[in-house]
């Protein structure tokens, strides 16, 4: 189980969800928080739009290599981070941590919408003025909040 949207509409399911799962005899991790609803398909579409954009403008300043894949993972890395993942060696069975980008499908909209105000931020800063479709979610936001 991943996320599961507390509310008293339903609180029943929860109810029976928990009994199961204690009923396993295993441990669990339960962390309370407030519902935010995961990053949406537009701003996601935003960000592959403005990957592409950065390559095309970076390649044109002698940046060959910086292809839309390439700034994808330079922005993850440096704006998100990375997480700790376990791997299975599936001959030997030896488990072994290893780090990877943390995945922007892994935020909620709040949280996507900072990290792309980050990336545009970067952007300007080197003199790329990403697209902003004037009825996109995220030009919604933004507009929310300057006033």
């Amino acid at each position: 189980m991943h996320d599961f949207c507390l509310h008293k509409s339903t609180l029943g399911q929860f109810t029976k969800l928990i009994f199961d799962l204690v009923s396993s005899d295993k441990k669990y991790r339960i962390k309370f928080s407030a519902w935010r609803d995961q990053r949406s398909i537009p701003q996601n579409s935003l960000q592959h739009m403005w990957y592409a954009e950065l390559s095309a403008y970076l390649i044109k300043r002698g940046k060959p290599f910086a292809s839309p894949e390439w700034v994808k993972d330079a922005m993850k890395h440096t704006y998100l981070g990375y997480e700790s993942r376990e791997m299975v060696d599936v001959v030997t069975g030896k488990r072994t941590q290893i780090q990877t980008l943390r995945h922007t499908s892994g935020l909620d909209t709040g949280d996507m919408h900072h990290y792309l105000t980050q990336v545009e931020g970067w952007a300007l800063n080197v003199g790329c003025r990403l697209t902003i479709p004037a009825d996109s979610e995220y030009n919604q936001l933004r507009q929310k909040q300057v006033a």
